[in-house]
């Protein structure tokens, strides 16, 4: 069944995850934990009220890891995985970078000064993207002449017929980021944006995005904050369950039947590793286990 709701209202876990990253930045004050000095523009007037005073704060991020053990945590990582990743497309000139699933991303104005040559399209659904474009605008955010909104429903609309008509040339190396958004769709969507990627790009092109292994109950105790997880999305962001995953030790298979090499992997061991250790190489906290990383080019 298609979850049709996510595309009626304003995306919850959207707002989460710049509540998550807002909390970051205060938490942390630094580029590696806490980069997003934007997120906190997105939350709610009262939100950004409370949280203003420390204890709010730390009461605030001590429900959060109560409710989705590692979640935090998990955030702070992907934020740092895809920024790296973004920074390095404008350091080389990548002519297009196209965000698949956009939510409150901000690196098109976090980077904006590093930009000289990156077109920018931010696919979301609607009312997502008319949330954001306000708060932008109210937050008096100047949105570089190079970053073009894009309204989809990944679920019912053609990723190639949308962003073709919004100026997408699919000759120029891109990079596509699908960040926090595979694990919400219908397998069949995301199969159809694989395809898309595949047979409408530049073959220096890459895709990178994050997702969820395939969880039982044979495994599901063996990830840090997992079961947690999976309950609390189902009693509280029900319009937004899990729909998609791909088991364990088979992302290269899936991508090579799909017409992608795989470039790039990383486990949650490895997450941690890479991005959750501070100056003294101790961890800052272990993220919900369940989540990987992939970076991949389409096959020659």
């Amino acid at each position: 069944m298609t979850n049709k709701s996510i595309t009626e209202k304003p995306s919850e876990t959207a707002l989460m995850a710049a509540l998550r990253r807002d909390l970051a930045h205060k938490e942390y004050k630094n580029d590696k934990f806490g980069p997003d000095h934007l997120a906190g523009i997105f939350l709610p007037a009262y939100f950004r009220f409370f949280l203003k005073f420390k204890r709010i704060q730390q009461n605030t991020i001590a429900r959060l890891n109560e409710a989705l053990p590692g979640l935090n945590e998990y955030m702070i990582a992907r934020t740092a995985y895809f920024d790296q990743l973004f920074r390095e497309a404008l350091k080389q000139k990548t002519s297009q970078i196209v965000l698949l699933g956009a939510g409150y991303d901000t690196r098109a104005y976090r980077f904006a000064k590093l930009n000289h040559a990156s077109k920018i399209y931010e696919l979301d659904a609607a009312p997502t993207q008319n949330r954001k474009l306000e708060c932008l605008k109210k937050a008096r955010i100047e949105i570089p002449e190079i970053v073009n909104f894009v309204s989809i429903d990944f679920n019912t609309q053609s990723s190639k017929d949308t962003l073709l008509s919004a100026g997408y040339q699919n000759d120029q190396k891109t990079l596509f980021i699908w960040e926090g958004v595979s694990y919400y769709l219908e397998p069949e969507s995301v199969d159809q944006t694989l395809e898309f990627v595949c047979e409408n790009s530049h073959p220096e092109s890459s895709l990178a995005l994050d997702y969820t292994i395939s969880v039982t109950d044979d495994n599901i105790d063996a990830f840090y904050g997992v079961r947690e997880f999976i309950h609390t999305m189902q009693e509280h962001h029900g319009s937004e369950v899990l729909l998609f995953s791909i088991p364990e030790g088979k992302i290269k298979s899936f991508l090579e039947s799909r017409g992608f090499r795989l470039v790039e992997h990383l486990d949650n061991q490895q997450i941690e590793e890479r991005y959750l250790t501070d100056e003294n190489e101790q961890l800052i906290g272990h993220m919900t286990g369940h989540f990987r990383f992939a970076t991949a080019s389409p096959t020659d």
